[in-house]
């Protein structure tokens, strides 16, 4: 993982009008305002934000609540920028995908940003900042594994209150040591990043394609990169090195219909092959077998979630680690006890039995 992976060079950025996010939001002007708020209400929870931020830049008086909402929105800006600024040196953990896009948007124009994505070099990078992250008890994080220990990969999240929760949404931060995580099928968990860093935030967005449907801020966030991308050729052989062709085309093809002033035309053109090429590889994988239990899961590498059962400081960990009796685990880890879970519900005696084989590591202070 290169050092420069969430540093994105700031050049002048293409604009970003009133006129442009009309076409983008498809909403005809005559509609007005009110109509543009609502599709952007509609596309994604971070958009309305960025519409008032356009709509500030323009001249337009956002009114008491309108300019309330965009203040918010701001402060939550600042308070994930200070995540960001607290990192320690070095490179050892960097700002990933929003944090480094934002960077790239025109002055004044909001980014909002529904999470800090966080990238470790390893996985005791990775606890020393979930440690210094939790000060207090009152937000959760969550843990996920993804592997057989110690080669696994660790996500971490970490959810706050938001200061306004009946209006906005809650703070997240999300820590892993893996940069990409795939779909846990066809394409699996990749560590690293381009060193480059613009050609990282474009493989960081089109990952997002193995996730869920690409969105309008999906468009925005290529409009503003592509002045900064190499030749098409390049990209297409980058994108296809990370298995992520076919979600570079669809995101480029998305991209074209709604905001056509962002020219991709020979981008789609050239990732036409390798977006074949990655989805017959897909296709002509071999059928995956379904795991059987929790240890074939963490064998497999598809991800085991972590059920709370206790908060508890470990000083004396670096890095989680797990206890097994059978086929259940109860993972350690610096800021609490999970017991790990492949599926979605648990029953109540395995829980009880997990609280039971705490009770017994705390007696023979063997875990």
């Amino acid at each position: 993982m290169s050092t420069e992976t969430a540093t994105v060079p700031h050049t002048t950025a293409p604009e970003i009008t009133l006129d442009l996010l009309f076409g983008l939001l498809d909403c005809d002007p005559g509609d007005g305002l009110a109509k543009l708020m609502h599709n952007a209400r509609v596309a994604h929870y971070t958009l309305p934000a960025l519409v008032l931020s356009v709509l500030e830049n323009e001249g337009v008086d956002l009114g008491i609540t309108a300019g309330a909402e965009l203040r918010r929105a701001r402060h939550r800006a600042a308070r994930y920028a200070g995540v960001v600024a607290d990192l320690p040196d070095g490179g050892e953990v960097v700002p990933l995908k929003g944090a480094s896009l934002a960077q790239l948007y025109p002055p004044g124009v909001l980014r909002s940003q529904g999470d800090v994505d966080l990238l470790a070099r390893d996985e005791s990078r990775l606890w020393q900042t979930v440690s210094r992250l939790a000060t207090d008890e009152s937000g959760q994080i969550w843990v996920t594994v993804m592997g057989a220990e110690p080669a696994w990969n660790v996500l971490v999240t970490m959810v706050w209150q938001a200061d306004e929760p009946i209006v906005d949404h809650e703070y997240r931060v999300e820590l892993t040591t893996a940069a990409l995580l795939g779909d846990f099928d066809r394409v699996r968990v990749r560590t690293t990043l381009p060193t480059d860093p613009v050609l990282a935030a474009l493989v960081c967005l089109t990952e997002e394609g193995l996730q869920r449907p690409f969105h309008p801020r999906d468009a925005l966030d290529l409009y503003v990169l592509r002045p900064r991308l190499p030749a098409a050729a390049d990209i297409a052989a980058l994108v296809e090195e990370f298995h992520l062709a076919p979600e570079l085309l669809g995101l480029g093809r998305y991209t074209s219909r709604v905001l056509p002033q962002c020219d991709v035309a020979e981008l789609t053109r050239v990732l036409a092959e390798p977006a074949r090429r990655e989805l017959d590889r897909r296709e002509n994988l071999p059928a995956a077998v379904a795991p059987a239990g929790l240890r074939d899961t963490v064998r497999c590498g598809q991800p085991a979630q972590g059920l709370l059962l206790r908060r508890r400081t470990r000083t004396d960990l670096a890095t989680a680690r797990t206890h097994w009796s059978g086929d259940q685990a109860v993972l350690h880890t610096p800021v609490g006890d999970y017991l790990l879970v492949a599926g979605k519900l648990v029953a109540e005696e395995d829980f009880e039995s997990a609280l039971a084989m705490l009770r017994t590591c705390d007696e023979s202070a063997a875990c």
